[in-house]
């Protein structure tokens, strides 16, 4: 898992609060949402024609860097994968497919081999060699390089070339969960010499970066616009792409967005703020897509930072669970596009999963309504009734905000005092990456992803010594050797019912309290189609399946 510079830190807002009163009820109701949705749309129709140009949000901002390693947030991880592939393909339904990586296997439990396609290419029209992976790889390593997904190789030991197109990356503990890390941008590959003799301009814009993707980066600015050029060398034919280029605009503005992709300046964005739903269900200009409950790996949380203030208490961080009505913040504040979350790794993380019905047994079991007496009354035997308890949000989205006043409105229902800290943009990132930025509160808002379905990962992320995402030094032996067993087993049934009784210590102590998981938000242009609709799109390339009708 890796640590996120999220979307709430930076991102600038322009519409209304909804309204804060949230009501318990049935399942949430997505607007627009239609009824010929599926557990098994993972896309929308393919494209079939070609197209001469393609115009796309590239999400809230522009790429810092043409480098896939340099950081790990929606617009580098929207639009870099078409660039510099990952050696393993990711689908929609997130299965895994032969890429770069022709085959791979894992002949014991701390050995991963993959044999290369000899067909891959660079868009210069090299060939991709073992060296070139075996270095791509082994960047994550190199502190120089500052990689973001350093965290996804702390059980790696060694990464080498073991026959002509054969690599094997040795493990230092048994893990059958890292070959899904061969999915994502920290195993895309890049051409060793070209990234060598940049040495650190490499990826920066002027200077570029050599990858074996279906794109190549044409022109970028460095703030407003990138525009990806179909690479005419590409080695595989069974996935060139329809657009002969591809336009990436940064609009932070959710309202600017929505009327950019109404009014047809743009042809499509992935991740959409839910306030722009109400006119993106009505315009004749395209169609909104709302992915089915799972459709993402995100999930909203409140992270508690420190046991030893106002959510010190086990019972206290209890009781405030209990008594939050998810289902109603799912309606009122996402617009029905999120779903209740009863647990952090909620179905977007297992509804894939072999063992699907284990998990959903158990997720079941934790779907409940609010209870605001038997809340209060924890409260009480916790000693916690009168307390002060700091939450800490992103002052700059509406959603945060609202998010925030729900929540004090529930602890104070609850008996707690919850003291609302709104911080600028720069100071709400600096809870992620500073223990000193985040002492002085008992908790913060965050919205969390990560880029494959794997609950033991997401768990591993916050709740083992490693974690990091491990914000307030949470340790528990039972959960850390539930989830070393997890990763230390090929059988689905099995890792799942590990993966769940660490759950269920997690679900008592409560590192992090869960609160929605939000759906798939796609836009499209009434002249475009085939971009998926799930999570999927992050770190892959999913434009070479758009195309016109």
């Amino acid at each position: 898992m890796q640590n996120r510079m999220l979307r709430a830190a930076i991102a600038v807002a322009s519409v209304a609060l909804l309204a804060t009163a949230c009501s318990s009820g049935g399942a949430a109701k997505t607007p627009d949402a239609k009824s010929n949705f599926s557990t098994a749309q993972v896309t929308t129709a393919p494209g079939t024609k070609a197209l001469s140009n393609l115009t796309w949000s590239g999400d809230y901002r522009a790429p810092y860097s043409e480098d896939p390693l340099k950081t790990a947030d929606y617009p580098e991880e929207t639009i870099l994968g078409n660039v510099c592939e990952p050696l393993i393909r990711v689908a929609p339904d997130y299965s895994m497919h032969a890429g770069i990586a022709k085959s791979w296997s894992q002949p014991d439990p701390k050995h991963v081999v993959v044999e290369l396609d000899p067909r891959a290419t660079f868009s210069d029209g090299k060939p991709v060699t073992t060296e070139d992976v075996v270095y791509s790889l082994v960047r994550n390593l190199d502190p120089a390089v500052a990689s973001n997904y350093t965290d996804s190789y702390n059980d790696v030991d060694t990464v080498k070339a073991t026959g002509p197109h054969q690599i094997t990356v040795s493990l230092t503990k048994p893990d059958y969960i890292f070959v899904r890390n061969l999915g994502i941008l920290g195993a895309a590959v890049v051409e060793k010499a070209f990234a060598v003799k940049a040495g650190a301009n490499f990826g920066n814009a002027g200077v570029g970066v050599v990858c074996s993707g279906p794109y190549t980066v044409q022109s970028f600015d460095g703030t407003n616009q990138m525009v990806l050029k179909k690479n005419a060398k590409y080695w595989d034919p069974s996935r060139v792409a329809k657009a002969d280029t591809v336009t990436f605009k940064f609009l932070a503005d959710p309202s600017a967005l929505a009327n950019a992709l109404s009014s047809g300046a743009l042809q499509g964005a992935f991740d959409l703020q839910t306030s722009t739903i109400p006119q993106l269900s009505k315009t004749a200009a395209g169609k909104l897509y709302v992915g089915e409950p799972g459709s993402t790996t995100q999930n909203v949380d409140l992270i508690v930072s420190s046991f030893a203030g106002g959510l010190a208490d086990a019972r206290t961080r209890q009781a405030l669970s209990m008594a939050i009505d998810r289902v109603g913040i799912a309606k009122a504040i996402y617009g029905g596009a999120a779903d209740p979350l009863y647990t952090v790794a909620g179905p977007g993380f297992w509804l894939t999963s072999p063992a699907k019905a284990t998990y959903q047994a158990a997720y079941d079991k934790l779907a409940k309504a609010p209870d605001i007496a038997a809340a209060t009354k924890l409260v009480q035997a916790a000693g916690a009734t009168g307390k002060e308890v700091s939450i800490a949000y992103a002052a700059g989205t509406p959603s945060q905000t609202q998010l925030a006043q729900v929540l004090q409105q529930t602890g104070q229902a609850i008996g707690l005092k919850v003291k609302l800290v709104g911080l600028p943009d720069q100071q709400y990132g600096s809870l992620f990456t500073d223990p000193k930025a985040r002492a002085s509160y008992d908790g913060f808002l965050t919205i969390n992803y990560l880029e494959y379905p794997e609950a033991a990962t997401m768990y591993a992320s916050y709740a083992t010594k490693t974690g990091v995402q491990n914000f307030n030094g949470y340790t528990s032996p039972g959960v850390q050797a539930a989830l070393d067993a997890a990763q230390a087993t090929q059988d689905p049934q099995v890792r799942a019912e590990a993966t769940l009784r660490a759950q269920a210590i997690l679900n008592n102590d409560l590192p992090w309290i869960p609160i929605v998981q939000p759906r798939a938000l796609l836009f499209q242009g009434k002249d475009v189609t085939g971009a998926p609709l799930t999570f999927s799109y992050m770190d892959n390339a999913w434009v070479t399946a758009v195309g016109a009708p």
